[in-house]
């Protein structure tokens, strides 16, 4: 499996789905695998019981993963929080960090309301996780990929060019 990690608005998804395409693979979106689990929004799951109590249902969704070789799992932001993630991603495959700058990020996710975190916390609150999340993205991955200024397909060849596929 390959998860993509890295802060919310680095291009998880976007990535993902186009280089799921590429490789001719599955492509996992561990929120979505989570809203269908528990059968209600990311945001419902925040405001009912807690950023704590979601953080374990993506351990739990990490542990229950089956996917092939190629399978691409495009996962939330905080993933890379738990070190029980971060070995279980490491364990059951590669893991790139999509990396683009705080003020990419809040370029690239102005305007949007369906992020949890970007509600409660602010600006000032997002860029105090944005930088206690790198060093995490960094000492999980085995490969960073910069996301900002280069084109989708851009971004997926260097994946496939640093995967050496």
């Amino acid at each position: 499996m390959i998860f993509l990690i890295g802060f919310m608005g680095s291009g998880k998804s976007t990535i993902g789905r186009e280089l799921a395409k590429e490789l001719n693979s599955d492509c996992l979106d561990s929120d979505q695998l989570i809203e269908e689990k528990y059968k209600m929004t990311i945001g419902e799951i925040f405001a009912r019981y807690g950023e704590n109590r979601f953080r374990e249902m993506e351990t739990e969704i990490l542990r229950e993963l089956k996917g092939g070789k190629w399978s691409i799992v495009m996962t939330g932001g905080g993933m890379a929080e738990r070190k029980v993630n971060r070995d279980l991603m490491k364990n059951k495959g590669k893991v790139i960090w999509l990396n683009c700058s705080f003020e990419e990020t809040v370029r690239r996710i102005a305007g949007d309301t369906t992020r949890p975190l970007v509600k409660e916390k602010g600006m000032d609150g997002l860029k105090a996780l944005y930088e206690k999340r790198m060093p995490l993205y960094q000492s999980s991955s085995d490969l960073k990929i910069e996301t900002a200024g280069v084109t989708i397909e851009e971004t997926v060849k260097k994946i496939l060019a640093g995967l050496k596929l």
